[in-house]
């Protein structure tokens, strides 16, 4: 296998991140530590490094800038119908809440959260995931009796 220079390298890193979405970004680093497997890691973060996404991120390592791109794109062929689902999960959730806030959801409202590539992408499913989830009510809090022993509590809506 031929390695990737280091301009190589990057311009498959930045054709790849816009497949993932907008705020998707990677951050490669030469390993100094001798407990590392490669010479070579990286970490991509599908929703941007200072996400508290439960997507988290998804961190590689190799010998070779040609071997870390390769496990780039194994490691998130893996993890990319994850990434779907907590997208359409989290669009969806927003979708009840803005239109229960304002009576309708619009593209301008869920832009506050999510870019348009990911709206154009994931809507459609998301508002099938939307009427769903809210289709589930009457809705309810079911306490449960704890290790701090709180009270029984019942809350419950209809």
């Amino acid at each position: 296998m031929t390695d990737l220079s280091a301009q190589q390298y990057r311009a498959n890193i930045q054709q790849f991140l816009p497949t993932i979405g907008l705020k998707a970004e990677c951050y490669t680093s030469i390993e100094t530590e001798a407990h590392r497997k490669g010479l070579f890691s990286a970490c991509i973060y599908p929703m941007g490094i200072t996400s508290r996404s439960e997507d988290g991120y998804l961190r590689v390592e190799a010998d070779s800038l040609a071997g870390l791109w390769d496990e780039i794109q194994a490691k998130w062929s893996g993890h990319q119908t994850r990434h779907r689902e907590q997208i359409v999960r989290k669009m969806a959730l927003a979708i009840i809440r803005i239109t229960s806030d304002v009576g309708e959801c619009t593209d301008a409202a869920l832009r506050s959260e999510f870019d348009r590539a990911e709206i154009k992408t994931y809507g459609e499913e998301a508002c099938t995931k939307a009427n769903d989830m809210a289709g589930r009510g009457p809705f309810a809090i079911k306490a449960m009796r704890g290790a701090n022993g709180a009270p029984d509590l019942e809350v419950a809506n209809g």
